[in-house]
């Protein structure tokens, strides 16, 4: 759906229209509940963000509604997410360890993986990644967005996004190899 439709339900839906209201959450739901799984790793804070997004823009005035609700709801989730993922970085401890050796406790290299078990250590390894990096890394590599739309959703330049892509992929590479993925 065009972000053109997409403005016109957010209107209709202001006016009283619960309908057109339905019709921007189904049209934007799937995409942007699995660009903030794949970042937060957990299906219930996804919905949970989800439903946070939908009750702020509901509550814009309407003189503020977004020209792009889908780029506006993208965003929205996407800090809440950052700022998720920010929050459970705080309240994990923190051993010192190095990256690799973090991960390399879950990767069972003497097992040979199957397709669901390397997509589960392929999550572990995103899931061990630094907020703004699994961020970057989701939108730009999972996403598959181009850097200058990676750089406006995150707040931040494009070669900053292009760094913590870069580093966030040799985290990942790492992690595989040592889980006996060979890339």
């Amino acid at each position: 759906m065009t972000a053109s439709i997409l403005a016109a339900l957010l209107r209709r839906a202001r006016r009283g229209s619960d309908e057109a209201f339905t019709r921007v959450v189904e049209a934007t739901r799937d995409s942007l509940f699995w660009t903030v799984r794949r970042m937060v790793g957990r299906d219930a804070v996804a919905e949970e963000i989800l439903q946070d997004a939908y009750a702020a823009l509901w509550g814009l005035p309407e003189t503020g509604l977004p020209s792009e609700p889908m780029a506006w709801l993208r965003r929205f989730c996407v800090n809440r997410a950052i700022d998720y993922l920010r929050r459970e970085e705080n309240r994990r401890p923190h051993e010192g360890g190095e990256f690799l050796e973090e991960l390399t406790a879950a990767a069972r290299p003497d097992v040979e993986l199957g397709l669901r078990e390397a997509e589960e250590v392929v999550a572990r390894a995103m899931q061990a990644l630094p907020p703004q990096e699994r961020g970057a890394f989701v939108l730009k590599l999972v996403e598959g967005l181009e850097y200058p739309e990676v750089a406006a959703l995150l707040g931040v330049s494009e070669s900053t996004v292009r760094n913590q892509v870069m580093q966030a992929r040799r985290k990942v590479q790492r992690y595989l190899r040592a889980a006996g993925i060979e890339l």
